[in-house]
């Protein structure tokens, strides 16, 4: 397909995204206004299932008429108008739409709700029930449970004629997470996230003594908690405390918390075992300063850090590696930062695509879903344009077998090679709950801001704010939060920004 004709459906689409933008009410500049929406494939109805002309001109077998017939019948409407699909940013949607083009030719528009990840997982509720046009929405792991387990929100994927036989050769963990309470299949990942930990190579080779290259004495430098903290303070003691070994203690948290496959909560009650853990050991890391505790995960100073210096390296999940996304914005555009598995496996994140109950693009729908999550060519024709890791074993093998991948951000490194047996031990759903965004998101600012208490001090603050804040939930036998004891949280939460303000 042409980009004079992608172009003009654009300028067809822009009106109806416009307005739903509105509907939702803001975004960040990036998200603020619809994203390149491509006219990307032929509209195909639900009795048809996709165009077949359209596949022969891309010479590709899973055609969309294929990939249609070979699943079960497709029962929400069709009016053969644009593929709407919600998310919070347009990063991975617009390598998607590219791809897609090549493929098909429905009209397809992204919608922007919601100033980040965490952000939609509230903003998404009342932008779904606000009427506007929602085929298709994006869910992040710390909350999709709120909106596949909700029959009001999300419609399961065999009304588009997908089933869990479609996903044999999908990371399990992906399959699970996107299993309803009821064990009904509501949503399907396009991605799997291992994570490992990038470096600037000029920081390792001049504090550390590492070649550019020689990323194994780099991981022998970071081969787990122990050995990284020595070589924290190594680099500390080089540098005179110029350079910290990571960027802040969100990501620390990260990688240190998801190994343990704990779940935040059990029936009701709040679990803090981990937690406590992690506080003794991000105080150790604030305190010797090998982290600065100050610094926001993705904020401003974030960024700053790795453009001027100021930090060793970063723990980054798979989607942060490709063109324009963290790693990049961090400082990675010179080619001189590196990745390595790092102290522990760990897994960040993921995004799956739901199904609105009142999809009226069912036919082009199932297409981008079944193009995106099933198709092993589409999908390894998207993780090379991209940078992402595809949720498909074979393909992730295939791309790193045939040594197709090559990441000019990391010298031409192919993170996939590092991250692939990562990607095979996650296991997330058992410690997946409702409540993770949340209880996360205040476990990690109140260390920050409490960071020189001691570790009781920040445990019960933190599970007071989180009691408040979830009044269903009790900690070790406790009753739930009553209003004295949320206003006396909110009370202590703003005396800390005060604090932290001062």
């Amino acid at each position: 397909m042409s980009k004079l004709t992608r172009t003009l459906a654009l300028l067809a689409t822009l009106a109806m995204a416009s307005s739903a933008f509105v509907a939702c009410g803001g975004g960040t500049e990036e998200s603020s206004a619809p994203a390149e929406g491509s006219s990307v494939a032929d509209e195909s109805s639900a009795e048809e299932g996709g165009d077949e002309s359209s596949a022969e001109e891309s010479g590709d077998e899973s055609s969309a008429e294929e990939s249609a017939a070979a699943g079960g019948e497709i029962t929400l409407p069709d009016d053969g108008g644009t593929l709407s699909i919600v998310c919070w940013t347009d990063t991975d949607l617009l390598n998607m739409f590219d791809v897609f083009a090549n493929h098909s030719d429905a009209a397809v528009e992204y919608v922007s709700c919601g100033e980040n990840g965490a952000g939609a997982s509230t903003e998404y509720a009342t932008f779904l029930n606000s009427g506007q046009d929602v085929d298709l929405f994006v869910a992040e792991a710390g909350w999709i449970l709120n909106y596949i387990n909700d029959d009001t929100m999300s419609a399961p994927l065999s009304d588009l004629g997908l089933s869990e036989a479609d996903y044999a050769d999908a990371y399990q963990y992906t399959v699970e997470i996107g299993t309803d309470n009821n064990g009904v299949l509501k949503a399907a990942s396009w991605q799997a996230a291992p994570g490992g930990w990038c470096y600037n190579t000029d920081l390792a080779q001049q504090y550390l003594g590492i070649e550019p290259d020689d990323t194994d004495a780099m991981q022998a430098k970071v081969k787990d908690w122990d050995t990284f903290a020595a070589t924290a303070e190594e680099l500390k003691t080089a540098s005179d405390g110029a350079v910290t070994m990571t960027a802040t203690l969100g990501g620390l948290w990260q990688a240190f918390s998801t190994a343990k496959n704990a779940a935040w909560v059990d029936g009701t009650t709040l679990k803090t075992d981990v937690a406590a853990e992690f506080t003794d050991m991000a105080k150790e890391y604030a305190d010797a300063g090998y982290v600065n505790p100050a610094v926001d995960q993705w904020s401003d100073d974030w960024t700053a850090e790795g453009l001027n210096g100021e930090t060793l390296g970063y723990f980054y999940s798979t989607w942060c590696l490709a063109a324009g996304a963290q790693l990049e914005g961090n400082g990675g555009s010179a080619g001189n930062w590196r990745i390595v598995n790092g102290p522990q496996d760990y897994f960040w994140g993921g995004s799956w695509l739901c199904v609105s109950p009142n999809c009226n693009t069912s036919g082009a729908a199932a297409e981008f879903v079944r193009d995106f999550t099933v198709d092993p060519a589409i999908m390894e024709e998207y993780s090379l344009e991209s940078g992402d890791f595809c949720n498909n074993k074979t393909v992730m093998d295939k791309i790193v077998s045939d040594g197709s991948n090559s990441n000019a951000l990391l010298g031409g490194q192919d993170q996939f090679a590092v991250l692939k047996d990562v990607a095979d031990g996650i296991k997330m759903s058992d410690s997946i709950t409702k409540y993770d965004q949340n209880l996360k998101d205040t476990f990690v600012d109140v260390l920050k801001k409490n960071i020189t208490s001691d570790s009781a001090t920040i445990l019960d603050a933190f599970t007071t704010k989180a009691l408040a804040d979830n009044s269903d939930l009790t900690s070790d036998g406790a009753a739930p939060a009553d209003d004295a004891a949320a206003d006396d949280a909110a009370a202590d939460d703003a005396a800390a920004d005060d604090a932290a303000a001062e």
